[in-house]
């Protein structure tokens, strides 16, 4: 464990060798579509074939062969040889940090939002920003998720969509029914019916396999995913949270972390908690509810029949069913909340050409046409009109997973992005219906966006550090007290100086 920490350490601290400075220009964000008729670069000359690499983030399953047939269309309309890498999410952080080391990019990637920053500066990423009018789909992008992290007149990046309030807080109504108890309305009540489902038997195999409820810390960011109900019914910030118009960082509310950490001590030791939650990664806690490991979950309303097949597998008579956040001791509510700010980016260095032609491709991602490719794959390959507003997917869909661009890569900035046109409208409102009532219960990170350089150099390693003591303290390696010194070495290392610079960076 030494030794890989140490390796990865080097490989951070090569990739920080690309950090300089550079002056930020005028305003940004304001390129305006071409008049009708006028010629675009969206539809220049594509008479030189060009080879294109392509690094993706993926997750289940992973990502398609060179001789898949979404590429080979996309080959055949622009004319190149585009190779794309895929590497699982879990690994792309550090896959990220060993090519920033070496310097070898490849043509189109994409950056974590944590290293966007640290790079932004550098010169590596194309400044789309003054030929932005060229490309009208890419120019009607909201400034709302443009902006952000690109530097003020630039366009470094463009973001990956994500319908912000997306993920549901969902129960086994099965497990509920079975157990005779009702769904919780509050933390208090939710911690019984979790209990409940660690300690009773509910899958009725005889065994105590089953457990409440489960969580991981992401990496990228370090900090806690998949119970963000809980962390807001306690009062914790999503990272940052307004007071008086100052923002305020969620590793000083000690009181609030105290009463949170009280509860997740509580729920480790009564085994209500899933004691593996230290090796969990994305996914884990979906992967645990589709195996009938635990009982509640944060599930996507877009795959929810996915969800629903995958528990059933295992569980045939399994009810899946979507609630509110509980409520908290004071009343407060709130529910995952998915930040914006990861960075779709051309390699600056490569022949204008190919920068040219990826542009293009992006921009053909968020046309109509475009967007009906990605997400619907092949007319009657992957799908088949029945009549004017009726269509059948095929058997290949499943089998070439047509919609990978349209779910890792890049895609429009609709909520609709995978609702699929041979699906009952029924199955959309339902989804439209989860989001809006997600929507009710948003928790936004309010310093989401904003620059701090020494969050950028420092803030990874503070972040750490923090959850560390989280951790240790949720396993009991720690007492709850702990996390007071815990709150004033963050502030003391440089944390104080991020509450500087974020503050800054929110009045400007």
């Amino acid at each position: 464990m030494k030794k890989n920490l140490l390796v990865a350490c080097a490989l951070l601290l090569s990739a920080g060798s690309v950090i300089g400075c550079s002056k930020p220009d005028a305003a940004a964000g304001n390129a305006s579509a071409p008049k009708a008729g006028e010629k675009t670069a969206a539809n220049a000359d594509l008479n030189e074939k060009l080879s294109i690499t392509w690094m993706a983030r993926s997750y289940q399953g992973g990502g398609w062969p060179d001789d898949h047939p979404m590429i080979k269309e996309l080959n055949k309309k622009f004319n190149v040889d585009l190779k794309i890498q895929w590497v699982p999410a879990a690994n792309y952080k550090e896959k990220l940090n060993v090519l920033a080391a070496s310097n070898d990019f490849p043509d189109m990637f994409l950056v974590l939002s944590p290293e966007f920053n640290k790079w932004k500066k550098q010169g590596l990423f194309l400044d789309a920003a003054p030929m932005l009018n060229e490309y009208p789909n890419l120019a009607k992008i909201p400034k709302d998720a443009l902006n952000p992290l690109n530097p003020k007149g630039k366009v470094l990046g463009f973001p990956y969509y994500l319908t912000q309030s997306r993920d549901t807080l969902s129960v086994r109504e099965d497990w509920l029914k079975k157990l005779g108890l009702p769904q919780p309305k509050t933390i208090d009540e939710f911690y019984e019916v979790a209990k409940a489902f660690a300690a009773k038997d509910p899958d009725g195999n005889g065994k105590q396999d089953t457990t409440g409820f489960s969580f991981y810390i992401e990496t990228t960011t370090n900090t806690i995913r998949d119970i963000e109900f809980l962390m807001a019914g306690f009062g914790l910030a999503n990272q940052w949270k307004e007071e008086n118009g100052k923002l305020i960082p969620y590793q000083t509310q000690v009181e609030e972390w105290k009463q949170f950490l009280t509860f997740m001590n509580k729920a480790y030791n009564e085994g209500v908690l899933d004691k593996d939650f230290g090796v969990n990664k994305v996914r884990s806690t979906v992967e645990k509810f589709e195996g009938n490991k635990v009982g509640f979950a944060y599930l996507n309303p877009n795959d929810w029949n996915n969800h629903l097949n995958a528990t059933k597998k295992l569980a045939p008579e399994a009810v899946i069913t979507a609630i509110d956040p509980p409520k908290g001791p004071t009343g407060l509510t709130g529910t995952q909340n998915l930040d914006m700010l990861d960075k779709n980016v051309i390699n600056a260095k490569i022949d204008p050409k190919k920068q040219r032609r990826i542009l293009m491709i992006l921009d053909y991602f968020l046309s109509p046409e475009g967007s009906d490719f990605i997400k619907h794959g092949i007319e009657g390959v992957h799908y088949k009109k029945i009549s004017a507003d009726k269509y059948e997917k095929l058997e290949a869909a499943d089998k070439d997973r047509q919609n990978l661009l349209n779910n890792w890569i890049f895609r429009p900035f609709d909520p609709s992005i995978q609702m699929y046109k041979w699906e009952d409208p029924a199955q959309h409102k339902m989804i439209r219906d989860m989001f809006a009532n997600n929507e009710k219960h948003k928790w936004p990170n309010k310093g989401a966006g904003l620059e701090s350089d020494t969050l950028n150099r420092a803030g990874a390693n503070l972040n750490i550090k923090f959850m560390e003591t989280v951790s240790k303290i949720i396993m009991g390696r720690e007492p709850v007290s702990a996390i007071e010194k815990a709150s004033q070495d963050w502030l003391a290392n440089g944390g104080s100086k991020i509450a500087e610079e974020i503050n800054k960076s929110y009045t400007e």
